[in-house]
């Protein structure tokens, strides 16, 4: 008798809560895109903010794994919003998925 099919179901965790102070407001500039937004709190990621300013970008994961999100940053600092994230091997590179800003960024997408 044959024996029955297995499903795996994998589930990757959200990111967590980020430790940006949620009181200040920051510039993200898509220069590519010539878009500006205002990182107010509201978005956990720097994904969602761009998705929020219309940006269709690609992703997968939304969890840092798959590096799908790597984009590269011209100015300011970032913080990962959960433990495990991939690290881009290159200072400049970093998982938008993932991600909140620090200070005013300029991200070249």
């Amino acid at each position: 008798m044959p024996r029955p099919a297995r499903s795996r179901t994998r589930y990757w965790p959200r990111c967590e809560e980020r430790m940006t102070d949620t009181n200040s407001e920051l510039t993200v500039e898509f220069r590519r895109s010539g878009v500006t937004g205002t990182w107010d709190g509201s978005q956990e990621t720097i994904l969602e903010l761009a998705e929020d300013l219309g940006l269709v970008l690609p992703y997968s994961c939304r969890s840092g794994i798959c590096t799908t999100c790597q984009c590269k940053k011209i100015e300011g600092e970032i913080e990962y919003t959960q433990d495990g994230v991939y690290m881009p091997d290159a200072e400049d590179e970093i998982l938008i998925c993932c991600s909140a800003p620090k200070t005013a960024l300029v991200l070249d997408i």
